[in-house]
């Protein structure tokens, strides 16, 4: 297995369980990972360049430090050591209103759905700061395809401020706004061929409660833009329908038997 700035946290750690170690010894930002919780929400999300971000490393410390414990590992050039995701730094914060995510995490629980709730009521003049422990970078992917900048700080060892508000003068082109109402009134069938070769497949129908909605939101957060999920799953799990939805992707389903149902999640 070769590692790259591309590969994911959770495939090297399937490989090789120690690699949490050797990633934790980098620096003191990385000892949150040794938080099995953690762990297991930000592993299947990132790859080594979005860690490198939220650790405030270089890409090549990750590489290195994964070649000491015997991965085969391609180095970036020193130029693109630090391509990672670039905050906004001239960002005009006005109205800030805190959120601690901080006890939330203590809890073991995803503050995802408390951070898009607040920005749902967050107004155009209103910026949503959120304290935590390190950057969010799955939550910034989401929200810059959702029309909101950011701007990230650290005023100490150990904390992090993501500024967040609204952009109000960027509207999608009427070509993005069309080419949205079609998907919407594609079949399964046309999904099928529009995703062609692009579908990544999960079977869930064998595991046990609540596993088979954990997967799919976790292999979810790990599709690349051009990609949707394709889903065999007995039935269609009505609980996870609005997490999917919350998440800006939709769905369309096909039923084969009374415990063979297909499904298809793509972005919106």
């Amino acid at each position: 297995m070769i590692i790259d700035k591309d590969t994911k946290i959770s495939q090297i750690l399937k490989e090789k369980p120690e690699a949490i170690d050797a990633i934790s010894m980098i620096n003191k930002n990385f000892k949150k990972l040794q938080n099995s919780f953690l762990r297991k929400m930000l592993a299947p999300r990132i790859n080594v360049k979005a860690a490198a971000q939220v650790g405030n490393c270089s890409i090549n410390d990750i590489l290195k430090s994964l070649e000491e414990i015997g991965f085969e590992v391609a180095y970036e050039q020193e130029s693109k050591t630090n391509d990672i995701i670039i905050s906004n730094t001239n960002m005009n914060k006005t109205n800030v209103i805190d959120l601690d995510v901080r006890p939330i995490l203590e809890t073991g629980v995803d503050p995802f759905n408390v951070i898009m709730e607040e920005l749902k009521k967050l107004s155009d003049n209103e910026t949503l700061k959120i304290i935590n422990t390190f950057e969010p970078i799955p939550l910034l992917n989401i929200i810059k395809s959702k029309g909101y900048e950011y701007e990230t700080e650290r005023p100490e060892d150990g904390t992090v401020h993501t500024f967040i508000r609204r952009i109000t003068d960027d509207a999608p082109p009427q070509e993005e706004k069309k080419a949205e109402e079609n998907i919407s009134n594609m079949t399964f069938e046309d999904l099928e061929r529009k995703y062609e070769n692009r579908l990544v497949e999960i079977d869930v129908r064998d595991l046990e409660m609540p596993m088979p909605m954990v997967s799919i939101l976790e292999a979810i957060e790990t599709l690349e833009e051009d990609q949707a999920l394709y889903v065999h799953h007995k039935r269609l799990p009505q609980y996870l329908l609005p997490e999917i939805k919350e998440r800006d992707f939709d769905y369309k389903e096909k039923e084969i038997d009374a415990d063979n149902m297909k499904f298809i999640i793509y972005r919106k």
